[in-house]
């Protein structure tokens, strides 16, 4: 009985996985800069205190999650023999889909990795970054006897739907450098537009489409922006506050 194997793409991963987690530090570590910098030189020691441990433990915690994944990756591997699909997890279980009891198979773009989506009556098994996608789909397809539907649905987060999303953002900073209405309302500062454009980002990210990744529905890149920009507007009242002398 013949075995065909087939691995995960490890350096696409890699790559990707590696350019998410800079962004990720990047940013947090420009809106901690940011915000200690709008603080009263008195005020940056306490303020660094509280939010340098959370920082270094973010870093921790995406430098734990980076390797961990890794390792996942690599140790995993798909095994298709005698009329089965075998999906091998890094701890050796396995998750096996027999080729007779597949009703449909897609093609899409998930996270900018080819996936192939795989469903049976029971369950629906998601097939990620493979090396060699193209081998392992013709064969699914001679085995099953389908062939796969192409999905080709891409989320554009540069849409007119997210104009619509952002244009109160747009309309407040607007009014923030329109002079005569700057000089009207004290609120239109360029602390509060900032603050406003953050919630703006909060609603956004909320409401923000996503294809469902069928294994953890969880944990998605919404939760991750989610969380960011919670912590970003944390860090931003807080600033505002300790500005405004709430802490004295």
């Amino acid at each position: 009985m013949s075995k065909n194997l087939f691995r995960y793409n490890i350096a696409l991963f890699r790559k990707k996985l590696l350019t998410r987690t800079s962004i990720v530090i990047s940013m947090f570590a420009l809106f901690l800069l940011y915000n200690t910098l709008q603080l009263p030189e008195a005020e940056r020691g306490k303020f660094l205190m509280i939010f340098s441990p959370l920082f270094l433990l973010l870093i921790w915690f995406l430098q734990k999650n980076y390797k961990k994944q890794l390792e996942i990756l690599s140790k995993g591997y798909v095994e298709m023999s005698g009329g089965t699909i075998k999906q091998f997890d890094a701890y050796g279980s396995c998750a096996a889909i027999r080729c007779k009891d597949i009703e449909k198979i897609t093609h899409d773009s998930f996270r900018g990795y080819d996936r192939l989506v795989i469903e049976t009556e029971e369950k629906i098994y998601p097939f990620v970054n493979i090396l060699e996608f193209e081998s392992f789909k013709t064969l699914v397809e001679k085995e099953t006897g389908k062939s796969a539907e192409l999905d080709t649905e891409v989320i554009n987060y540069f849409s007119m739907r997210s104009f619509w999303f952002f244009l109160p953002s747009i309309v407040f900073i607007g009014a923030v450098f329109t002079p005569f209405l700057a000089a009207l309302y004290p609120i239109l500062n360029r602390d509060t537009a900032v603050l406003f454009f953050n919630v703006n980002l909060i609603i956004f990210f909320l409401y923000l489409p996503e294809k469902n990744n069928y294994i953890i529905t969880g944990f998605s890149m919404k939760r991750r922006m989610l969380f960011i920009t919670s912590m970003v507007f944390f860090f931003q009242v807080y600033t505002n506050l300790s500005k405004s002398g709430f802490f004295k």
